[in-house]
């Protein structure tokens, strides 16, 4: 009886020592939602990440990714009666004037902070051919970035049935975007203050439209962007990122919100989701870069040292916080045979972490310094051929055979001078 008690304990004890005390997350009233990882794109938690819904003005995002990768920031841009016209019934605007100049980078900004849907369009008509070449561009760049389920039919996010997306897509470009320094810097710009053009000598401050980053004050993690959308098809759509104080960049994106205070309601569920993330899971650091991973044995080596193999590149994971990684494997590629040569920096294999069996990243690693190869033995024919080898006894051996052939002559031109002679006399 005392045993089975005492099994019994050790069971209960174990069993609350393997549980997770994570809590259930939110499930927000909208129509799709998802909770990703931004280093790793590792899902926290979703509903309907693959339903088509429509982006409205988080469109925008992808906009910018195309401006910022074929445009020049200082480039002066000219505003069109078409750009300006096309902007969609009711679509937002800051009340740019055709034939109005303005630099990229000013009409990024108003694009990302003042959601702008005239500037989403002179961006496409200055960038490319037409403003179709530019959304084709789109397209593709979506499809780059392994979205599935994405069409884009404009450049602002207007209503359109053949403009669409889905959360996780949304995701993608988000996590994307983020990986843009000056991307991150316009979207977490609290406001607009636009320089004078040659159409408006002052512009009035503008502000973001993103209330949720303004106005929410925490401790556990600091809003840094990026994205709001509406349209009356599309309900309220929002796009966040937060980074909390141990570098977890988490991105929550909420989309179609249709319910009574809908507006209100898409920030809500935003920060639902974000605190739930930050809440229950933290950033493990698998490996940091500039650490050596080895020490490897290098055959033909001129020293007995070996060969340090140091890491290229830092590389995290996200877990539950009251649990150390589960499933996790660090799996080596290194070449079992190593000779020298080996210059410094030379690739000699990398690691690579899988969970749950499927790879979540790789480093490589990399010779720490050069290893020259052992000199070959010293014998006699090695002597001799360093000897022979060498530029002054080569000339020496040169000039050597130059005069014995020179004095070889010399003696058999006299001895047939002394035959001739002496038939001469004969």
């Amino acid at each position: 009886m005392k045993r089975l008690l005492t099994l019994a304990m050790i069971l209960i004890v174990l069993l609350s020592n393997s549980s997770i005390a994570i809590e259930q997350p939110p499930a927000p009233d909208a129509g799709a939602y998802i909770l990703i990882d931004s280093e790793t794109g590792d899902v926290l938690c979703d509903k309907n990440p693959d339903a088509l819904v429509y982006p409205a003005s988080t469109t925008k995002i992808m906009t910018a990714i195309l401006a910022l990768e074929n445009g020049d920031l200082n480039q002066v841009m000219t505003a069109s009666q078409a750009a300006i016209d096309d902007i969609g019934p009711g679509g937002s605007n800051i009340g740019i004037i055709a034939g109005e100049q303005i630099k990229l980078e000013n009409l990024l900004q108003a694009l990302l902070v003042c959601s702008a849907n005239e500037t989403a369009n002179i961006i496409a008509e200055n960038l490319a051919d037409s403003r179709q070449a530019f959304i084709d561009m789109m397209n593709q760049k979506a499809k780059e970035l392994g979205a599935t389920n994405t069409h884009f039919a404009n450049t602002n996010g207007m209503h359109d049935p053949n403009h669409y997306t889905t959360a996780s897509d949304m995701a993608k470009f988000a996590r994307y975007a983020m990986t843009i320094p000056e991307f991150r810097k316009i979207v977490s710009s609290p406001n607009l203050e636009m320089p004078a053009t040659n159409k408006h000598p002052k512009w009035p401050v503008l502000a973001n439209t993103n209330k949720l980053m303004i106005t929410d004050k925490n401790d556990l993690y600091v809003i840094n962007g990026i994205k709001t959308g509406y349209t009356g098809q599309a309900g309220f759509n929002l796009v966040s990122s937060a980074t909390d104080k141990n570098g977890l960049t988490l991105i929550a994106v909420v989309m179609g919100v249709k319910n009574g205070g809908a507006q209100e309601n898409v920030r809500t569920y935003s920060k639902e989701l974000l605190d739930y993330g930050f809440n229950n899971f933290k950033k493990v650091n698998l490996i940091e870069k500039g650490k050596v991973y080895r020490n490897i044995k290098v055959d033909n080596a001129a020293d007995i040292y070996g060969l340090d193999l140091v890491t290229t590149g830092s590389l995290s994971c996200i877990v539950p916080k009251d649990s150390a990684p589960q499933n996790m494997k660090e799996i080596p590629h290194i070449s079992a045979n190593v000779s020298a040569p080996v210059n410094k920096d030379d690739i000699m294999g990398y690691i690579e972490f899988t969970k749950d069996d499927k790879s979540i990243g790789k480093v490589d690693l990399v010779a720490a310094r050069s290893i020259e190869p052992k000199p070959e033995p010293v014998t006699l024919v090695s002597k001799a051929k360093c000897f022979l080898n060498n530029f002054f006894v080569r000339i020496g051996l040169y000039i050597a055979g130059f005069l014995l052939f020179f004095l070889l002559l010399r003696i058999t031109l006299r001895r047939i001078s002394r035959r001739v002679n002496s038939r001469r006399y004969s």
